[in-house]
């Protein structure tokens, strides 16, 4: 399928379990490291004290508004140039999103296939050094 060895960390904010795990083993199958969390605060947190490549931003947290959180991340020392994307089963959300000009580089509709995924998270990712 994918010929391609890479080495980058992904960080996904992605409270579904089920989502969390299909998105982890799609970008794990391409050589990509992923860190995941549930939560507004975990992710913070985590962003807080470790390096990424890129952010996936599910909307739609138990704590947090993601579109409120993608501000948070562009203040904090390791999230001002990361690429983020939001991810979303809201169409209208990402569309509201689109329109106010909000600090996201990218969004993704789901469901979306792992294939997809992989083929739209690349998209924004520098090439690795292997």
């Amino acid at each position: 399928m994918w010929s391609r060895t890479v080495s980058h960390v992904i960080f996904v904010v992605e409270d579904n379990p089920i989502a969390g795990e299909i998105v982890q083993t799609a970008l794990e199958s391409r050589g990509h490291s992923v860190a995941l969390v549930a939560t507004g605060r975990n992710a913070i947190e985590w962003l807080s004290n470790n390096q990424c490549q890129l952010i996936l931003l599910d909307l739609m947290l138990p704590d947090a508004d993601g579109g409120q959180l993608v501000e948070v991340f562009r203040r904090l020392p390791h999230g001002a140039g990361i690429p983020i994307l939001a991810f979303s089963a809201f169409a209208s959300k990402l569309a509201d999103l689109r329109r106010s000009g909000a600090p996201f580089d990218g969004y993704i509709a789901k469901p979306v296939e792992p294939e997809e995924l992989i083929r739209i998270v690349e998209q924004y990712l520098q090439p690795a050094t292997v």
